[in-house]
C-alpha cells in the first residue's frame, strides 16, 4: 500500500469518526438500528434489497414479536418505516424475510417464513401498505411445518416467480419441503417439478443458480443433522437429482453456503459452514465436486459457523469469504458466564491459489451472528455487512475504499419477471498479459442462510479502468451486450434496452447490435466465424481481420474473445 493511500484511508476514517480495519468500519453506533433477538434457537432472517423503489439499499430484519423491523435508506442514514402485518407475538417465530414482485407489478411483496406459526405472503398494495394474501395465495396452511429458507426464481420460465420453501421436520407429522409455481398474479400451485416428496430432512437452505452452464437454474439445498445436502440439475420439465452424482451430497449438519468463482476459471465452489466442521467444494471437473478445503489453507474444522457471503470486498478482483461464527447453544441475552464468544472469520483469496485467514483485521465486537447479508448501502464501491447477533441491536459493518477499480450493475426485467432474479451477467476484461479473463454474477433470491442480499451485482476489477464488455442474460433466454464499460460506477440494466434494438436497423451491424465476433454478418457467433478468424490468425500489420482487441494483431487473444461469445445470438433470438 502506497503512502498516499495510506493517507487517504486514514483521512477517510478521521472525517467518518470510525474505528477503522483492514477492510470495515464498524459503524453499529453511529447508524444504531434496534432489532430484537433476546432469546431463541439461531436467528431471524435479513434482506438487504430496496424495499421503496428509491434506488437504495434498504435493510429489514426478522422480529418475533411482530413480524419484521424495515428501515429504509436515506442521505442522512437508515430511518425506522414500521410496516403493519397484523402479526402478534407467537403468531410467527420469523425465519426468512424475503422481498420479491410477485406479480410484477412494480411493488415489492413480502415472504416470511416462521419457525413457529404459519408461513405468510403480504401483497403491497402500495406505499408498503401490506395486506396478507397467506390464505388465498395457494400455500400450503399448516402452522406445524417449520419452515427455515426460502428462495424464489422463474423455473418455467414463463415471466412470473416460483417458490420453494425448506422445512425443517423434526417431531410427527414429517413435511418435505414445498415447491410452488407463480401465476404472476399473486397465485401459487403445489407441484413436484421433480423433487422427492418422501424426503424429510432438516433443510435449513436452499439456492437457485446454473452450475452447468446450461443456462437453467440449478435448485442447491442445505440439510442440517448429517442428512446429506441435495442438488437438483434443472430441466424444461422438472428437476433432476444429481447430489451423488456431482459430488454435493455432503454430509454434515450443514449451516451456510457461499457459491464464488474462486479461481476465475468458470466453475464454482462452495464454502458449505457447520457446527462442528466446514468443506470447500471445488468442481475438479465435469461437474465433480470434491472437498480441497485442506490443500487451499482452510481449516477442516472450525468455531461453529453459520452464514457465508462470498463477494470480492477489497476490490481486487478476487472473490472472498465472510463466515459469521456463534455457540449453538448460547441462545440468550446477555450469554451465560462461562460462555466464550466466537469472533467471525474472513478469508482472503490469494488470487486464487488459496486463502489466508485474516479474520484478526475484523472489528473486535464482530461476533455471536448468526445471519449476515451483503449490499453497498453508502454506494462507494465496496460492499457493506449488516448482520444479526443476540441481543438488541444490528451490527454493521461499511467497507473500506480503496485505489481498486469496480462495478455494480442491477438488472430490471421487462418480459422476464420483474426483478430480473436468474438474470447472469459476466464482465469480460483483459489482464496485464492480453489474457481474457471472465468474472460471472448471478441473481438470487433467498440464499446463504436465511439471508437476501442485495440485487447490486458487484464486481470487483483491480487495476483495470474499463470493462471490455458485459454479457447480461436475460431469465427468459434473451442477451444483451455493452461494451467499454467504464468502472467505479453503478448501472441501471433495463431488460431489451441495453444494447441497440437490431430490428430498428435498416442493415443488420454486428458492432452495433453487440456482436463483434459476428464475422460473416449471419446473426450468430458460429463455427463459420471460427474459420474466418483462423483464416486471418497471424496478421499483424494493422487493421487485420477479426482483430477483436484491436490491438493490431489477430492472435489467440481474439481466438479466447470469439469463444467467450461463442453461440451468442445476435439478433436476440
Amino acid at each position: 500500500m502506497s503512502l498516499a493511500h495510506c493517507f487517504l484511508l486514514t483521512l477517510s476514517v478521521f472525517l467518518s469518526g470510525g474505528s477503522a480495519y483492514a477492510q470495515w468500519t464498524d459503524v453499529s453506533d453511529s447508524l444504531a438500528l434496534p432489532s430484537f433477538m433476546l432469546n431463541g434457537s439461531y436467528s431471524p432472517g435479513i434482506s438487504a434489497v430496496d424495499v421503496d423503489g428509491d434506488g437504495a439499499e434498504d435493510l429489514t430484519f426478522g422480529n418475533d414479536l411482530h413480524g419484521i423491523d424495515l428501515y429504509l435508506r436515506n442521505d442522512s442514514g437508515f430511518v425506522p418505516h414500521p410496516v403493519e402485518l397484523g402479526i402478534e407475538p407467537g403468531d410467527c417465530t420469523a425465519r426468512s424475510v424475503v422481498w420479491a414482485d410477485m406479480d410484477n407489478d412494480g411493488d415489492q411483496d413480502l415472504f416470511l417464513t416462521c419457525r413457529v406459526g404459519q408461513n405468510r405472503i403480504f401483497r403491497n398494495l402500495g406505499g408498503l401498505e401490506m395486506e396478507d394474501i397467506t390464505d388465498s395465495c395457494g400455500i400450503i396452511m399448516d402452522d406445524s411445518r417449520r419452515s427455515f429458507g426460502l428462495s424464489l426464481a422463474d423455473i418455467n420460465r414463463d415471466g412470473a416467480l416460483d417458490l420453494y420453501i425448506c422445512n425443517y421436520p423434526t417431531v410427527e407429522p414429517l413435511y418435505p419441503n414445498e415447491f410452488y409455481l407463480g401465476d404472476g398474479t399473486g397465485h401459487f400451485t403445489a407441484t413436484e417439478w421433480g423433487l422427492p416428496q418422501d424426503r424429510f430432512r432438516a433443510s435449513h437452505q436452499s439456492h437457485f443458480l446454473d452450475l452447468d452452464g446450461d443456462h437453467l437454474l440449478d435448485l442447491h439445498v442445505l440439510n442440517d443433522r448429517g442428512t446429506g445436502n441435495e442438488c437438483y440439475r434443472g430441466t424444461d420439465t422438472g428437476f433432476v437429482e444429481v447430489s451423488d452424482d456431482w459430488g454435493l451430497e455432503a454430509q454434515l449438519d450443514a449451516m451456510g453456503a457461499g457459491w464464488i468463482d474462486q479461481e476465475l476459471d468458470g466453475k464454482r465452489e462452495v464454502f458449505i459452514t457447520g457446527t462442528d466442521e466446514a468443506i470447500f467444494l471445488k468442481d475438479t471437473g465435469n461437474l465433480q465436486y470434491a472437498n480441497v478445503a485442506a490443500s487451499y489453507g482452510m481449516p477442516s474444522e472450525l468455531v461453529t459457523g453459520w452464514s457465508v457471503l462470498g463477494a470480492d470486498f477489497d476490490n481486487d478482483g478476487w472473490e472472498d469469504l465472510y463466515v459469521t461464527s456463534a455457540d449453538w447453544v448460547a441462545y440468550s441475552h446477555p450469554p451465560p458466564p462461562f460462555y466464550t464468544p466466537q469472533p467471525n472469520q474472513w478469508y482472503w483469496n490469494d488470487q486464487g491459489n488459496g486463502w489466508i485467514d485474516r479474520s484478526s483485521e475484523l472489528p473486535g465486537m464482530m461476533e455471536e451472528i448468526y445471519v449476515a447479508v451483503h449490499a453497498d448501502w453508502n454506494e462507494d464501491g465496496t460492499p457493506d455487512i449488516a448482520s444479526l447477533p443476540v441481543g438488541t441491536h444490528a451490527l454493521l459493518m461499511e467497507g473500506e475504499p480503496n485505489m481498486n477499480h469496480w462495478l455494480e450493475v442491477l438488472p430490471q426485467g421487462t418480459s422476464s419477471n420483474r426483478d430480473a432474479i436468474g438474470t447472469k451477467v459476466t464482465a469480460y476484461t483483459t489482464d496485464s498479459t492480453g489474457a481474457v479473463i471472465q468474472r460471472v454474477r448471478q441473481l438470487s433470491c433467498g440464499e446463504g442462510m436465511l439471508a437476501q442480499h442485495s440485487r447490486w451485482l458487484h464486481f470487483g476489477l483491480g487495476a483495470t479502468g474499463t470493462v471490455d464488455s458485459l454479457e447480461v442474460r436475460w431469465p427468459l433466454g434473451d442477451v444483451d451486450m455493452l461494451h467499454g464499460v467504464p468502472t467505479d460506477q453503478r448501472l441501471v440494466l433495463t431488460e431489451g434496452s441495453v444494447a441497440t434494438d437490431c430490428g430498428t436497423l435498416e442493415t443488420y451491424d454486428p458492432l452495433a447490435c453487440g456482436c463483434p465476433a459476428d464475422f460473416n454478418a449471419d446473426g450468430l457467433v458460429g463455427v463459420e466465424d471460427v474459420i474466418f478468424l483462423l483464416g486471418a490468425f497471424g496478421c499483424d500489420q494493422g487493421g487485420c481481420a477479426a482483430d477483436l482487441d484491436a490491438d493490431g494483431i489477430t492472435g489467440t487473444n481474439d481466438i479466447v474473445m470469439l469463444l467467450a461469445a461463442f453461440g451468442t445470438p445476435c439478433l436476440g433470438n
